[in-house]
């Protein structure tokens, strides 16, 4: 008998519920409970896991967006061929078993699942494909038919075209790295006011406030800069900040991508260390070139 879709034991879903309620919790200024459910990640998906391998063979398929024809195939055709070779199913379900049963315990039953998912129907088609692939005896060839048909369609979509739901928070890869930083950087355990903000906009998918509060934050980053660096003597800093100085310049405002977000948090820090009165610990930080470092990946 073919295997029935559950969203609760959906990989995808499953890891963008954790992601938006790390996110929900950092707005909250709840850092415990942010960083209890890092914590699980990194636990449950670590490196060598069956999730581990699963979640990123998932990520793949639902990321690749606006290939040809032939190669969705051939993509379709390796994503099945892996199924076969790379799990151990028995092992994936005990792993998932294990992961629920954590994330009910550490945060009340059903609580992570009750978060809303962008993309739910292609998630769907994804998981139910790994697991008839993986089972190919037990399959259904109606069902792994008409799903692959779904996943060519989505593989082949162009990028531009696709547009998420206005009334779906967005949950993204870029929430869980800005966390992770947050805390193996101990950047103080919390986003400050306008990394929040900007935070809040994005999520919202309030376009307008987004790229209000990128045009206020690039001019008052820039005019802070310019305060400090007219007070310094300082050659290698005022050298580097010429550099800084330049892309932050040149960042649009215009631009709502999840990479322009990060950049504008990471000008959100530099505001926040120029208006922090420590002005050692702004002169180490560009010494020592991670801030340039940065801004040059621009």
């Amino acid at each position: 008998m073919a295997k029935v879709h559950n969203k609760k034991r959906n990989i995808g879903i499953i890891y963008e519920q954790i992601i938006q309620f790390v996110c929900k919790k950092i707005m909250e200024n709840d850092a415990d409970t942010s960083e209890k459910a890092i914590k699980i990640i990194k636990e449950h998906f670590a490196d060598g896991t069956q999730l581990n391998k699963e979640y990123k063979l998932f990520k793949a398929l639902s990321d690749t967006k606006n290939v040809s024809g032939p190669l969705a195939n051939s993509i379709i055709f390796e994503a099945k061929k892996a199924c076969n070779n790379m799990f151990d199913g028995k092992k994936l379900e005990r792993e998932k078993s294990k992961l629920i049963k954590n994330l009910n315990y550490s945060f009340g039953k059903g609580l992570i699942f009750k978060e809303n998912v962008n993309n739910y129907r292609i998630y769907a088609t994804i998981q139910t494909l790994l697991n008839e692939w993986r089972d190919p005896k037990n399959a259904s060839f109606d069902l792994t038919t008409k799903y692959e048909i779904k996943l060519h369609e989505s593989l082949t979509e162009k990028a531009e075209v696709l547009k998420e739901a206005k009334d779906i928070p967005r949950v993204d890869n870029l929430t869980y790295n800005l966390m992770n930083n947050i805390f193996e950087k101990k950047y103080n355990n919390l986003l400050n006011e306008s990394q929040s903000n900007l935070l809040q906009c994005y999520a919202k998918n309030d376009e307008d406030s987004l790229i209000e509060s990128f045009i206020v934050l690039k001019e008052e980053t820039l005019s802070y800069l310019n305060d400090y660096i007219g007070n310094c003597d300082n050659r290698v800093i005022l050298e580097k900040y010429k550099k800084v100085k330049q892309n932050i310049s040149g960042v649009s405002t215009e631009n709502i991508s999840r990479d322009n977000l990060q950049r504008y948090l990471t000008i959100a820090k530099l505001k926040e260390e120029l208006l922090g009165g420590d002005r050692w610990i702004l002169q180490d930080w560009l010494q020592s070139g991670q801030t340039l470092n940065m801004i040059q990946a621009w």
